[in-house]
């Protein structure tokens, strides 16, 4: 019996040395975040309540080591048309890029520009919906995750996302603080 009992704790043991990568939290941004990780995978949703960089922490586990897929479904919750995604990773660098699907109108991406710990993704037109990373939802039909490589356990692993606006949204902006801005000046005109 107590041979018994010592082989489960050396396989509980062993089964906990293998564990998978784990999201420690948003370090940066104010995008919700949801992860489904599992032994060799960086999953995850992103929804992006503004414009801008968030950017979220994971450890990485042992079962992660030999090769790491990436994929995540990125979902514009900003009103604003997305033109393209810029990805930074804090260890190791992409391996190779997998799929982009634009939900909009349905169609593959493939203007990935991947260099070391860096990718870009060009959307080409304004995206208003959802954007999906590689294969987060599990579907057939070609869609292939993205690889990461050079990490070992225990690495501390930061994914930087930024959701790039499209050029008509700053525009907007920027007039509509000109606006601002000169009625303004008119009410303190007419103060004086």
């Amino acid at each position: 019996m107590k041979k018994l009992f010592v082989s489960l704790v050396a396989a509980l043991g062993l089964m906990a040395g293998a564990q998978a990568a784990t999201f420690q939290s948003v370090v940066n941004g104010d995008g919700l975040v949801t992860d489904y990780s599992t032994d060799g995978l960086i999953s995850f949703d992103l929804d992006f309540q503004s414009l801008g960089t968030t950017t979220l922490s994971y450890v990485i586990g042992a079962a992660d080591t030999a090769a790491l897929s990436f994929n995540a479904l990125l979902r514009n919750f900003t009103g604003d048309g997305i033109t393209g995604f810029n990805f930074s990773i804090s260890g190791g660098e992409f391996l190779y890029s997998g799929t982009v699907t634009r939900q909009f109108d349905g169609s593959l991406i493939t203007d990935i520009d991947f260099n070391g710990a860096h990718a870009n993704v060009d959307l080409g037109s304004p995206e208003f919906l959802d954007v999906e990373i590689g294969d987060p939802l599990a579907v057939a039909g070609g869609q292939l995750n993205w690889g990461l490589t050079g990490l070992s356990a225990g690495d501390v692993l930061n994914i930087s996302v930024t959701a790039v606006p499209e050029p008509e949204s700053i525009a907007m902006l920027l007039a509509g603080l000109g606006v601002l801005g000169a009625v303004a000046r008119r009410r303190q005109r007419l103060a004086a």
